[in-house]
């Protein structure tokens, strides 16, 4: 899941974006997935690596299908996008339960927490701020404001979620804050309050399924 997300949100430009709508840029956008998941299974490589190749051709079949579906629709953009994702978690699913029944491998246990912490840091930055901007993509004025602001705000989200995931008395003074300090740049800066309101959420929206995750695993 990690490898998978680092390859689809930060490894993912807006030049490739466009590129995967021919062949060669989505074959690259596959073989990029390919690689983080090697190099991140790289210790069980031996017993992965064919699970991988499924893995890396279901994504190719969901991305083909999706791009297949923008060239009749091109105006889907939010639906498309919300099932892509569920869609490859399903296949990754599917994949880790078949690679566990038959390497014997503890896929379903968490052998290190910064796993599950770095899926966390990925959802509060650069996968909402994707999700933002496919959001309000009709919105012509708001989606320049977006990727001006792309860099602060995701800094503001990364300190907001590590707050709420540290889950300390400690931590929480820092949230109380730092929410006072954010209010006070928003407001300097002329952000809409809504995003701060927003930033905040997001924040404490990953750290709470990062404690889930690790509240079961």
């Amino acid at each position: 899941m990690l490898a998978h997300l680092i390859a689809d949100y930060p490894l993912q430009s807006d030049k490739l974006v466009a590129a995967k709508m021919r062949l060669p840029g989505l074959t690259l956008h596959v073989a990029i997935h390919w690689i983080v998941m090697t190099i991140l299974t790289w210790p069980v490589r031996v017993l992965v690596w064919p699970y991988i190749l499924a893995i890396t051709f279901m994504h190719f079949s969901i991305d083909y299908f999706k791009v297949v579906l923008n060239r009749r629709r091109p105006e889907w953009v939010i639906g498309p996008y919300l099932w892509d994702q569920p869609l490859h978690w399903l296949s990754l699913i599917i994949a880790c339960t078949l690679m566990g029944n038959q390497t014997n491998l503890p896929i379903w246990n968490v052998t290190s927490p910064w796993w599950i912490y770095g899926i966390g840091l990925l959802i509060a930055t650069h996968i909402w701020y994707i999700t933002e901007r496919v959001l309000t993509y009709r919105d012509k004025e708001i989606q320049p404001q977006i990727r001006e602001t792309m860099w602060p705000r995701m800094f503001t989200r990364l300190l907001f979620y590590s707050g709420f995931a540290a889950a300390t008395p400690w931590s929480l003074l820092f949230v109380i804050i730092l929410f006072g300090a954010a209010f006070f740049l928003y407001d300097r800066f002329q952000y809409p309050r809504r995003w701060l309101v927003t930033d905040i959420l997001v924040g404490f929206g990953s750290a709470l399924i990062v404690l889930i995750i690790l509240a079961l695993f």
